[in-house]
């Protein structure tokens, strides 16, 4: 009964969330449309043009990437749910594995339930889970927010965005609260989603292109997806933010070959995380 009645209060919403998730419907019908009008008025042949082996490689190193990434994310989300370490860390990664996979169903909330699920049957409190959910929600908006200014900063003074994010990781990680040690281990995390971003930008866009700033607004798009209730693992308005975004980084059909192979990757690194992190815990 506790179980079922924890999925019923996520599941509902006030109001105010209703209205939410309309208005993020409205914006994901925008931006649907205006990434299907891109391609259409790109055509398939501009767009197959600028496939290459080099972004074949890269893509391949996103997945990876995104993969370890979300193995960052998962002991980040550990730490926080269960800062005792009473369940052991496969457990704790396949749960955050299922939830990774569940993340791409209609609407924003089905890797929450599942973790709050696959939680509770490990041991772990409700109100901890829930808890560690609201943390870990607005930890990912200053990780996220954080990475994405040091690699808008790394265009114009590398040395100073280096040595900004050395200082910020150590004094993160060497901090005694649970919750600051989880934000330093998601810097990390998104520092591996700009990275994919950087390398599948760097097998697209001309040489010199500003591949950190890229990266950057890659995050800034990620986040707008993450943001935007409906959207399954943020589809579409990623997409769309990051082509609005990069538009003066390369030109639109780089752009748009670069977003849509982001996305391949991110699922591809998804798939990989989640279920070999379930494989793992069994």
């Amino acid at each position: 009964m506790l179980e079922r009645g924890a999925i019923r209060s996520i599941m509902q919403g006030a109001p105010a969330r209703i209205a939410l998730r309309w208005g993020g419907g409205a914006v994901l019908l925008v931006a649907v449309g205006f990434l299907g009008h891109r391609l259409i008025g790109l055509g398939a042949g501009e767009l197959l043009s600028k496939a290459s082996w080099p972004l074949v490689a890269a893509m391949s190193a996103a997945t990876l990437l995104f993969a370890a990434s979300d193995a960052l994310l998962a002991r980040a989300w550990a730490i926080l749910a269960d800062p005792a370490g009473s369940i052991p860390t496969r457990r704790a990664l396949g749960i955050y594995g299922s939830g990774v996979l569940t993340k791409y169903l209609p609407g924003s909330v089905f890797q929450y339930v599942s973790r709050q699920v696959g939680g509770s049957r490990a041991g772990i409190a409700h109100t901890r889970l829930a808890q560690a959910s609201v943390d870990e929600i607005v930890i990912h908006l200053a990780a996220s927010l954080t990475v994405a200014a040091l690699l808008l900063l790394a265009w114009a003074n590398p040395v100073l965005a280096s040595a900004g994010s050395a200082g910020l990781i150590m004094a993160l990680l060497w901090a005694p609260r649970a919750p600051f040690r989880a934000l330093a281990l998601q810097v990390l995390a998104f520092g591996g989603f700009g990275a994919a971003a950087a390398m599948t930008g760097m097998a697209l866009f001309p040489e010199g292109s500003a591949f950190a700033s890229f990266a950057g607004l890659f995050l800034l798009a990620w986040l707008a997806g993450f943001l935007v209730p409906i959207a399954p693992g943020g589809l579409g308005v990623r997409e769309a933010t990051l082509i609005v975004l990069a538009a003066s980084v390369a030109g639109p059909a780089e752009v748009t070959v670069a977003v849509l192979a982001l996305r391949i990757s991110s699922i591809l690194g998804d798939l990989v995380f989640g279920l070999t992190a379930l494989a793992r815990s069994r």
